[in-house]
């Protein structure tokens, strides 16, 4: 996001709808699987599977089986009304309608909850958090069948979640939400709140994220939390805190810092009044990084007493400022991808590192394959 890296301090050497129709949705995800994810294919299969749905939809065959989905907490079923700040209504014309838009409601910071994930194992090692959006079917896919798949690495218990909010999707007039509905029935892997998935809703993803990992997975002992279009090595993540302690702090990535964006044609751009002509606090490229048990449960603390911003990587950079930890650089977290003269896909550079930005689900399965190749020899290499 910004230009300004650090020096690394440490280097890691390690070589609902219920009535969708579940045979055609499996035919979707296999062909996702083995293909070369043809756009025009995979866009077509999409389309036929949610006419079949709006076919069943209106004859009412409908499978109400309540083992068919994921259990629901309190918070699922509960509603949230939130009004805009009308103290708010002397903000400078000068600033954009979305930067408008989110200073009237920032105060906002409860919504309901539409689909909850299957429930974590008192024995979870890692979670998987990977944020989504209703869209992206191809690249849950892709990660549900490489290195989120489930089971263990070493030993280790894994899950992986998707963080996803409410979404106006479509592919031909026919709303997403469906498949998100179906592949939350299927997997159980699916988190999804009641609020617009925009790029300034990201927060509000943060921060319900980390209220659901108190409430419900507060047991598992660290985190990944990452984009769904990253590449991560998932057996390094847990070679490189195997000697950690869960109950002690750690915050780990590709540590950075910058001044706001001024170019008010940039995505992350923040007017003056928002914040300050100053630097931003440290943090982790949002691309990936990893928490400790202890840090996840501090930052939803810190959060709870934090002003929402409009970016979530320097969000959570004001919430770790605030819990004065320690934040820690690691090379092998590449969240701006690989730097120019390297070979990007060489996967005996791929299996020094623990994640690489950014991916697509068929560079996913073919960097996948060839890690998993039992006759891969690869020679010590610099990334």
């Amino acid at each position: 996001m910004f230009d300004t890296h650090f020096n690394s301090h440490k280097r890691f050497d390690c070589p609902t709808a219920s009535f969708f129709n579940n045979k055609t949705m499996r035919i979707l995800f296999r062909v996702q699987s083995h293909s070369r994810w043809s756009l025009v294919i995979g866009t077509a299969l999409l389309i036929g599977v949610l006419r079949l749905v709006h076919v069943n939809h209106t004859d009412g065959r409908r499978n109400t089986s309540p083992s068919a989905i994921p259990p629901q907490s309190q918070s699922a079923v509960d509603v949230f009304k939130c009004s805009r700040n009308d103290t708010m209504n002397n903000i400078s014309s000068s600033i954009p309608p979305t930067h408008r838009n989110f200073l009237v409601y920032k105060h906002c910071r409860t919504f309901s909850r539409l689909l909850s994930p299957t429930p974590c194992q008192n024995d979870l090692f890692l979670l998987l958090a990977v944020k989504s959006t209703a869209i992206q079917v191809d690249r849950r896919s892709a990660l549900r069948n490489t290195w989120g798949k489930k089971g263990y690495v070493q030993g280790k218990k894994l899950k992986l979640l998707f963080l996803v909010g409410k979404s106006s999707d479509t592919i031909q007039g026919y709303p997403l939400q469906q498949v998100l509905e179906w592949e939350s029935r299927q997997f159980g892997d699916i988190l999804q709140w009641d609020f617009d998935d925009s790029f300034f809703n990201l927060t509000l993803k943060e921060i319900h994220f980390l209220k659901w990992f108190r409430l419900e997975c507060r047991w598992a002992h660290y985190v990944f939390k990452g984009d769904d279009d990253v590449f991560v090595h998932t057996s390094n993540l847990v070679e490189y805190v195997k000697d950690n302690k869960p109950s002690e702090q750690l915050y780990a990535g590709n540590i950075m810092s910058g001044y706001p964006v001024q170019d008010k044609q940039s995505k992350y751009f923040i007017p003056g009044e928002m914040y300050p002509n100053k630097p931003y606090p440290l943090y982790a490229g949002g691309g990936g990084y990893l928490m400790s048990n202890q840090t996840v449960l501090s930052l939803e603390v810190a959060a709870s007493s934090i002003d929402l911003f409009p970016i979530d990587d320097v969000f959570v950079g004001l919430c770790l400022q605030k819990m004065n930890i320690t934040l820690t650089h690691h090379s092998g977290f590449k969240t701006f991808g690989l730097k120019q003269g390297v070979t990007h896909f060489n996967p005996c550079i791929y299996r020094e590192l623990m994640v690489v930005h950014k991916l697509n689900p068929t560079e996913m399965w073919t960097m996948w394959s060839l890690l998993q190749d039992p006759k891969l020899q690869c020679f010590r290499s610099r990334t």
